[in-house]
């Protein structure tokens, strides 16, 4: 009876060992997961979502494998370099201008992208991006 009850709890600690790690694992933030296109789906601010404006409906960010993007922003063509920080997750962004944006990774999935730029007018509003399929 004994060794039965020290078998199950041993399943249930490897089980929620196992479950704790997959959680982990889907929040590391790494250059390939962020290589590829991703397009403005919407806001969140103040418990609510909201849709892009008329003039951000088809912005997007592309990070590419060399370190540069491309990105449209209210109907404006924006290049330069990133570079992923994984400890503090956060993504910065340098323009062709020489301006630096950081954005902070709330979220990094398969295909979801959720970020907060780090400027005052943005601090407290959630970005939302989906993968683009090629």
């Amino acid at each position: 009876m004994n060794t039965r009850r020290h078998i199950l709890g041993f399943l249930l600690l490897a089980g929620l060992s196992l479950f704790s790690q997959n959680r982990l694992n889907a929040q590391e933030f790494s250059k390939s997961g962020l290589t590829k296109s991703w397009r403005l789906e919407k806001y969140y601010e103040e418990g609510e979502y909201y849709p892009p404006e008329k003039n951000e409906v088809k912005d997007y960010f592309q990070f590419n494998p060399d370190m540069t993007f491309t990105a449209l922003m209210e109907g404006e063509l924006f290049k330069g370099t990133w570079m992923l920080n994984t400890n503090g997750a956060y993504i910065e962004i340098k323009y062709s201008t020489g301006e630096l944006d950081k954005l902070r990774i709330k979220w990094l999935g398969e295909h979801s992208l959720v970020v907060i730029f780090d400027a005052d007018y943005y601090r407290y509003t959630e970005v939302h991006y989906l993968s683009i399929k090629p």
